[in-house]
């Protein structure tokens, strides 16, 4: 799987979270309030904050992600 700059900035930040939640925007448009719990070669997996569950999104899918500091 080969990631682009903005991907790779965005996947680094995430990692950066240390556990705290952060806002997470994907390609398709959503957004959501999550918190990192793990990744694969091509997945991320976070606990979405607004429906309560478990989402795995592809590391190619991930747009823009905001935390304040």
């Amino acid at each position: 799987m080969k990631l682009n700059r903005k991907q790779k900035t965005v996947l680094n930040a995430i990692r950066g979270t240390r556990g705290r939640f952060f806002g997470l925007q994907t390609t398709q448009g959503e957004t959501l309030n999550a918190q990192f719990r793990g990744e694969t070669g091509s997945y991320i997996q976070v606990f979405d904050r607004n429906n309560g569950l478990i989402r795995r999104f592809a590391k190619t899918s991930l747009d823009k992600v905001s935390f304040g500091k």
